[in-house]
């Protein structure tokens, strides 16, 4: 098996050489994948973020292709924006060499990947979006500049849009945010989408 690494950091490509047991091209632009289906590829994330995104969308989304994302501040918002776009697999850049290898394997095998905790807080996230009564409860507990806030989230809006908006500024954006997580009991802002989805 030989894996396909794009990555635009040479220490992220040094880290990898000797973790992995298998040949490894790396490449440092992104390229269509090859018309292999058993062909592996590992996109570095952190070095070349809206490529990636980009390159998702054109060459694998809906697509056969085996691809793992790797990526230095691993957040769930980042890897279900990986999934949706066709990866099948999701990491930590710099996790042990064990994590490497399961990983592989199971692409290898046509199967996903993905850090275990992550997948318990994404399970948890939906387990919560899947009370509603006690979400509207949990709701009027925001006061109507919160409630606000939490509406441009779910609608995409960055925290300077917010702030341009509602003509406030962006740190007291941020600090209503960090009271609406603590009040609904949320980890971030994908967990406030996937929970007003369900409101």
């Amino acid at each position: 098996m030989k894996l396909i690494v794009y990555s635009a950091s040479e220490s992220f490509e040094q880290f990898l050489q000797p973790h992995l047991d298998t040949s490894i091209e790396c490449r440092s632009n992104l390229q269509a994948p090859s018309d292999d289906p058993e062909q592996l590829y590992l996109l570095h994330i952190s070095s070349m973020e809206l490529s990636c995104y980009e390159w998702l969308l054109k060459y694998v989304s809906g697509k056969p292709f085996r691809v793992g994302v790797c990526s230095d501040l691993p957040n769930i918002r980042e890897m279900l924006e990986c999934v949706r776009l066709g990866a099948k697999a999701y990491c930590n850049s710099h996790m042990a060499t064990l994590h490497y290898h399961q990983m592989l394997q199971m692409l290898e095998n046509g199967q996903s990947w993905f850090p275990p905790q992550m997948l318990e807080e994404t399970f948890e996230l939906a387990r919560q979006s899947a009370s509603p009564d006690q979400q509207w409860s949990q709701l009027e507990q925001l006061t109507e500049r919160e409630k606000q806030i939490a509406l441009a989230v779910s609608e995409g809006m960055s925290n300077r849009q917010i702030a341009d908006v509602l003509d406030i500024s962006e740190p007291t954006v941020k600090a209503h945010l960090t009271n609406i997580f603590k009040k609904l009991e949320l980890k971030g802002r994908v967990g406030l989408v996937l929970y007003l989805k369900q409101a």
